[in-house]
């Protein structure tokens, strides 16, 4: 589930949407999510579950990307600025079943992804990007986290996210364990500019 009311609907923009994660630090947080966790070496296949507009891109070496979102706009954005860099598709793990590019996968990212999604959608993602792996490649996914030293500011901002699927620790490695044998989390107190909690999870094939 997510919320795109009032001004949440300019993030559906993309220019817009960038322009925010630059403020409140998400861009410099892709950067070490991509360095620190998910670590793709040069000629890796990578599947990008809800790219938006490819942010993590630049950050990338020279890989074989593929990335799919539901909003046409991100894509679009991805596909005028990054051109020949990767593939970019509009659509979701269920309208993408059974697209026979989404294989192979050396790593599977979802960078914000399952905070949207329900229960049952997650499981979804989750199977979808377990099919998509080879044996041995690895999903790794960041999302925002519920703690138990949370504080009252930092659960009012997390209240605020689009996303309104927001997890404990606990509950993101309950879902992940039911598709994975081998699953590590861990999670950032202090992760961006505004008060805010994630973990990372890394699932392997």
């Amino acid at each position: 589930m997510q919320r795109d009311h009032g001004l949440q609907r300019w993030l559906n923009v993309p220019f817009i949407y960038n322009l925010f994660q630059d403020v409140i630090g998400g861009n410099a947080l892709r950067r070490r999510f991509i360095r620190d966790h998910v670590r793709p070496y040069p000629g890796d296949r990578v599947i990008d579950i809800g790219c938006g507009p490819a942010q993590i891109l630049p950050w990338l070496p020279e890989v074989d990307y593929i990335g799919f979102d539901v909003n046409a706009a991100y894509i679009a954005a991805a596909q005028q600025k990054h051109r020949n860099k990767g593939t970019f598709v509009v659509g979701n793990t269920q309208s993408l079943w059974n697209d026979s590019r989404f294989t192979d996968a050396d790593v599977v990212i979802g960078l914000g992804i399952l905070h949207h999604l329900d229960d049952e959608e997650a499981t979804h993602c989750l199977r979808f990007a377990q099919r998509a792996l080879k044996p041995g490649g690895r999903l790794v996914c960041l999302d925002a986290c519920w703690v138990p030293e949370q504080g009252f500011l930092r659960r009012f901002v997390m209240s605020l996210d689009r996303g309104q699927n927001v997890r404990t620790e606990q509950a993101y490695r309950h879902l992940a364990t039911a598709i994975f044998d081998n699953v590590k989390t861990s999670v950032e107190m202090k992760p961006m500019r505004i008060p805010y909690v994630t973990i990372v999870l890394e699932c392997r094939k």
